[in-house]
């Protein structure tokens, strides 16, 4: 691993992790492929981003696999649309992406909780009033003074090995 590492790092070759943005994208469109053309505007590919990065704001899915939440993601919009075509499709996908069937039933739920909160009265704008920034007085330098009050912290002193 570490000479894959130094052998990587000669050639300027930037390895960086597939996110479930990425096989989102990737499931849309494969499932877009399978369809009908006039079927294929059934599912939205904005709602399903946007579900994505309601999810994300919960830490809880930062443990989720990226393959299986956007499955799951994917799966839940699915069955809200109530279309055979794409259940078998997502079937497919779940075959082939070697997804096991409880851990995409588990984060099934645990998305659709969190979705059913974002949406609800509960998940309402916080009082502006009560929040307060924070920020290093370096940060501060770079932001427009007029707009934030500069609260100065103290200096965290560096350690050199």
């Amino acid at each position: 691993m570490r000479m894959e590492k130094i052998v990587l790092e000669k050639v300027c070759w930037k390895v960086k992790a597939t996110t479930a943005f990425q096989f989102l994208q990737l499931y849309y469109s494969l499932l877009q492929e399978s369809l009908p053309y006039e079927r294929r505007n059934s599912l939205n590919f904005e709602r399903l981003e946007a579900q994505l990065k309601a999810c994300y704001c919960r830490i809880i899915f930062s443990k989720a696999k990226p393959s299986v939440l956007a499955l799951s993601i994917i799966a839940l919009e699915i069955q809200a649309l109530k279309c055979v075509e794409l259940a078998e499709g997502a079937e497919c996908l779940q075959k082939h992406s070697k997804i096991n069937g409880r851990d995409l039933t588990f984060w099934q739920e645990l998305v659709s909780k969190c979705l059913t909160e974002y949406s609800s009265n509960k998940c309402s704008k916080p009082n502006v009033q009560k929040l307060k920034w924070i920020v290093s007085g370096r940060t501060a330098r770079q932001l427009k003074h007029s707009y934030y009050r500069i609260t100065h912290l103290p200096t965290i002193p560096e350690m050199v090995p």
